[in-house]
């Protein structure tokens, strides 16, 4: 008589023997899934630093370029 009021439990244990893998499997491909989320984000960010930057590089070079035009000679001589 036990055994048959145990017997729902032993098939539902035995039901949820593949259970454990597949909770593993969504795991990694979750895992994977934010690792790629991951890497396209950082491509993102680093492609709008470098559009922010690119414009200021620009300009500090422009700058540096009127600066090294209108120093004086390295040698001291006058450029006239």
């Amino acid at each position: 008589m036990r055994v048959l009021l145990l017997a729902p439990f032993f098939l539902l244990a035995a039901a949820c023997e593949g259970e454990p893998e597949n909770i593993q499997s969504k795991s990694e491909n979750q895992q994977r899934a934010l690792e790629q989320r991951y890497r396209e984000i950082e491509a993102e960010a680093a492609n709008d630093v470098a559009a922010r930057v690119a414009p200021l590089d620009n300009e500090a070079d422009a700058l540096l370029n009127q600066l090294a035009g209108s120093a004086p000679p390295a040698n001291g001589a006058d450029p006239r």
